[in-house]
């Protein structure tokens, strides 16, 4: 209702009446974003055997300082589809001391883990069946129950493979 000359208008005219509303409004609708993330997501942050995961980190570098000690390192070669083969070096597949397991565990997948068992083969070679790895970042851990070498990779690999060199604890990345 707006009247001829200076007089006043109505109320949803008025752009500043609409600026007063509108940000109690996107706080509502953010709150209520916020609020179905919350929900649908899963943060992770304290697990419930977080002594026996600290007890296992405490293994994992032990594994580490045995690969130092016995200087092992490796190269992954990825031959031909679907095929991975390791070449161990410091360590033959009598001295081992089991088999040996290839993980890469993805950087932004926690569902996307994949391990591969490795089977020996002539000399220091070690082959096994890898599935096709979305590309990305990933950490390839390659070792058996006394020794683990360690190191992020970006997938897919160059032709010239990926080298896994023994570290010690809290040295490299």
């Amino acid at each position: 209702m707006k009247k001829t000359g200076t007089g006043p208008t109505s109320w949803h005219r008025e752009p500043l009446v609409w600026m007063v509303i509108a940000i109690p409004a996107a706080a509502v609708v953010a709150g209520a974003v916020m609020l179905v993330l919350a929900n649908a997501t899963w943060d992770g942050l304290v697990a419930d055997d977080y002594y026996r995961r600290g007890l296992e980190i405490n293994r994992s570098l032990a594994r580490d300082e045995e690969a130092v000690r016995l200087g092992v390192h490796a190269s992954l070669a990825f031959p031909g589809r679907g095929v991975v083969e390791a070449r161990v070096s410091g360590i033959d597949a009598a001295g081992a001391g089991g088999p040996l397991t290839l993980r890469f565990a993805s950087a932004g997948r926690a569902g996307a883990d994949v391990e591969v068992r490795l089977i020996p083969g002539a000399g220091d070679a070690w082959r096994g069946v890898l599935p096709a790895l979305p590309p990305g970042k990933w950490y390839v851990e390659l070792g058996n129950e006394r020794w683990r070498l360690t190191a992020p990779v970006w997938m897919p690999v160059s032709a010239g493979g990926l080298v896994l060199r023994a570290s010690p604890p809290g040295v490299g990345s």
